[in-house]
């Protein structure tokens, strides 16, 4: 009877930590999911204005993503840890930095210095990426997310 009372205790636990993982997992693959359907709608930029307009909205859609992501609850434990040191954290100072880049592109589109322009939209368009360990998110079945957090700039002839 132990024995069996034992193995039941077992099995619910394992499951109810499976599935609280799975549910982050879903609504954290989902989120980046929508994030990136956002950002594969922006029309490709033809000139640094244009570009300007590109890194703002992809700036603001990663960041809303990160403030979804950091605002459901994680999981507990070394998980949850892992996934706020190694992603979370160094997307929001990515988005930091990614700010400044910003500004850059700004004043470049606005001097009309097209390599300087160029230069800085590469930068502004890996808003949120520099730093996050896509290997975990995919270790972590995070994979629509890893391929959110990776950097890629669309190619410009400016």
């Amino acid at each position: 009877m132990r024995r069996i009372l034992a193995a039941g205790l077992l099995a619910f636990t394992v499951t109810g930590c499976s599935s609280g993982g799975s549910g982050y997992v879903s609504r954290s693959n989902h989120t980046c999911a929508e994030t990136r359907k956002t950002i594969g709608q922006l029309k490709p930029p033809a000139d640094p204005k244009a570009g300007l307009a590109y890194a703002l909205d992809r700036y603001v859609a990663v960041e809303k993503a990160v403030s979804t992501l950091t605002d459901s609850s994680l999981p507990g434990g070394p998980t949850g840890r892992d996934l706020r040191d190694r992603w979370l954290r160094p997307a929001r100072a990515s988005l930091k930095t990614g700010n400044a880049d910003l500004k850059q592109l700004r004043d470049a589109a606005r001097d009309g210095d097209r390599s300087a322009a160029s230069s800085a939209f590469t930068a502004a368009s890996a808003a949120g990426t520099a730093g996050v360990d896509t290997d975990l998110l995919r270790a972590r079945s995070l994979t629509t997310c890893a391929e959110l957090f990776t950097p890629s700039t669309p190619a410009v002839d400016w």
